[in-house]
């Protein structure tokens, strides 16, 4: 009796699962081109651009769903999704007339939505999409002069939205902080520091009013702000414990020194405070950059030696086979083992001229002028010391002497490629920056060109704008050190294609 229940079961869940899978097949034939339809809709933005065709569109192609659900008849089902695939295939049609006119408000929408502008201004960004709305249905009634009125209104929304959801996004934040610090009386102890924050929020809520299309600047003053805030309240706290405590000027100077003494004492400095605090802040500055160095060269010269252990096993391995293989004159494997042993000790005779040179680059420059360091085989030269002016990629005259430079270190080698890179800091547009990287790259190459003998069939250029930073784009010092040209010397090695394993 058991096993009968079971083999009903068995036949009962196959019949079930048949059935479901011959319903997926009729679901998909049914449904597979209204639905590739109705998905280019969606990309051409129809749902925005024809709302009326659309909406009717979806109206249809859910009645065929329900009607599928409920096993109605075929012919009903057929006739929505047919209706469907019309409507839609009509609001195709339109999107593409209407994303014409509608081409500012479309870029509008974008930014608002680039800025999250549905959460962090809502009752705009629902008017604008309204109003949008009302655009579009124009436009599908044939008014089309009403519907270019209600798409310039909408515009405007969308960019009002656009900028009360960044000033949310990066000024909320520091005014809370702000307003905390008013609120604990802050101004009263830390005035200085205080209205600092309050200028730094004005001038962020202008730059997002003049300049909306470039943020950074904006960002950056108020996190500035929300600093100087946070700072003013712990100048103010500390004040009061001091005033509590009745510090004098000594107590509270030694307290200052203890940090630093700290500092200068895990990185085995001996720090004296008699003439202030400036000679051990560039005592710190200088051994951590020297350190930084340091650590770049010892990487550099561990990809090197583990370059040259890995050559010097593929050649013993060539040579054990060329050992194995000699029986009075040597076999063609024991040869061609050979030519590959050869062709390593090349390369490694290649590598030991590389390090010999990149020594010979590092003493060409001091560290005001370039910083060398070593990328497995690539030779960076960052040229800290060429400096443009803001917005600017006119090479001055007082860098002609150390470009000369430049070119008796890519003169070191005789062969390599050369690709001269630019780059900016964070502040201004991206694509202004990116043109301004390429631009100053441009520039360093047209000035060796015409100076100097060099193989331009070398040298190529690129800008990167600001999306490579070394440093921190907050400080004033990283963004100096982000605004910079670096050569990169790419020396060739040998015949890195050639295979090194065994022949079969």
């Amino acid at each position: 009796m058991r096993k009968i229940i079971k083999l009903l079961t068995i036949i009962t869940v196959m019949f079930i699962s048949g059935t479901n899978i011959y319903g997926q097949e009729m679901q998909t034939s049914l449904f597979n081109d209204v639905n590739k339809i109705m998905l280019a809709a969606r990309e051409s933005q129809a749902d925005v651009l024809s709302p009326k065709a659309y909406g009717e569109g979806m109206e249809a192609y859910k009645k065929a769903q329900d009607a599928y659900k409920e096993d109605g008849e075929i012919s009903e089902i057929k006739q929505n999704i047919s209706q469907a695939g019309a409507k839609f295939t009509e609001a195709i049609d339109n999107s593409k007339v209407s994303a014409v006119m509608f081409a500012n408000s479309l870029s509008a929408r974008k930014d608002a939505i680039n800025s999250e502008a549905g959460s962090f201004s809502k009752d705009r960004w629902m008017e604008a999409e309204e109003t949008m709305k009302d655009a579009t249905e124009e436009l599908e009634k044939g008014d089309a002069d009403d519907a270019k009125k209600k798409a310039s209104t909408a515009s405007e929304l969308y960019r009002q939205a656009e900028l009360e959801s960044i000033k949310a996004n990066y000024l909320s934040n520091a005014k809370k902080l702000l307003e905390q610090a008013d609120d604990n009386k802050v101004d009263k102890r830390a005035p200085k520091t205080f209205n600092e924050a309050k200028g730094l929020i004005n001038q962020a809520e202008k730059e997002l009013v003049e300049n909306r299309y470039d943020t950074d600047e904006a960002r950056h003053l108020a996190k500035q702000a929300e600093y100087k805030a946070t700072l003013a309240m712990n100048i103010a706290q500390q004040e009061e414990i001091l005033d509590d405590q009745d510090f004098e000027t000594e107590d509270y100077l030694l307290m200052v020194y203890e940090p630093l003494r700290t500092i200068g004492e895990n990185l085995n400095l001996d720090l004296k405070f008699d003439k202030g605090i400036e000679g051990p802040v560039s005592e710190i500055l200088a051994k951590t950059n020297k350190d930084a160095f340091r650590i770049s060269s010892l990487e550099a010269a561990l990809y090197n030696s583990k370059m040259a252990n890995q050559n010097m096993t593929e050649m013993l391995a060539e040579q054990q086979k060329i050992q194995e293989n000699i029986e009075g004159q040597l076999s063609e494997d024991a040869m061609q083992a050979q030519k590959r042993q050869q062709a390593l000790q090349a390369r490694i005779d290649r590598i030991a001229d590389i390090d010999s040179k990149f020594d010979k680059i590092q003493q060409i420059f001091n560290a005001e002028e370039a910083l060398v360091f070593r990328q497995k085989d690539n030779i960076i030269i960052r040229m800290v010391g060429v400096n443009f002016d803001t917005g600017k990629a006119e090479i001055k005259q007082e860098d002609y002497a150390l470009l000369a430079k430049l070119e008796k270190a890519i003169g070191t080698f005789d062969n390599a490629s050369v690709v001269i890179e630019g780059h900016t800091d964070s502040q201004g547009a991206d694509d202004n920056n990116l043109e301004l990287s390429e631009q100053r790259a441009a520039a360093v190459l047209s000035y060796l060109s015409a100076n100097i003998n060099i193989d331009k069939s070398r040298f190529s250029t690129t800008g990167y704008g600001e999306s490579k930073p070394v440093a921190n784009n907050e400080t004033k010092l990283g963004r100096t050190q982000n605004r910079r040209i670096d050569v990169i010397i790419i020396p060739t090695i040998g015949d890195t294609t050639l295979s090194l394993g065994s022949n079969e």
